[in-house]
């Protein structure tokens, strides 16, 4: 059976998985039976309360590489400084460098997509412009 060394890595990735699965699993029902508590809590202060008013809160992964809105100051920084219009990956590069960080691909793209996202923020405020290219990445400069 030579085959054996592939199957026993499936076997042993299907174990981490279906551990995976029973301990949220078990997550999911004690936050289940948290809700159920509170709906009864709300209940019993105001009955005519309708709980499907009520919607549930996006939960977001948090960013190992910024704290809250240092991305926008950052950014805003980079571009007060630059002499010309910046694409997102020059922006990217500009904060890895400020954070001292390793421009590695990846993160690199990370810093860009999290670069794009606060950048779109901060044109809808008014504070950035977006020059767009033909077919090029779209270039931003204070507004």
């Amino acid at each position: 059976m030579s085959e054996s060394h592939v199957l026993s890595g499936l076997v042993a990735k299907r174990s981490e998985l279906s551990g995976l699965i029973h301990h949220y699993q078990s997550e999911i029902d004690r936050i289940s039976g948290d809700l159920r508590h509170i709906d009864a809590s709300i209940k019993i202060f105001s009955p005519e309360f309708d709980l499907r008013t009520v919607r549930p809160k996006e939960h977001r992964k948090r960013n190992i590489y910024f704290k809250n809105g240092e991305c926008q100051r950052l950014i805003l920084d980079i571009l007060r400084d630059s002499a010309s219009e910046l694409t997102s990956r020059a922006i990217a590069e500009s904060i890895a460098k400020i954070k001292r960080i390793d421009p590695e691909t990846e993160i690199i793209e990370q810093f860009r997509r999290n670069a794009l996202g606060a950048l779109k923020k901060l044109e809808k405020k008014g504070l950035v412009i977006r020059h767009d290219s033909d077919g090029m990445a779209s270039a931003w400069e204070l507004g």
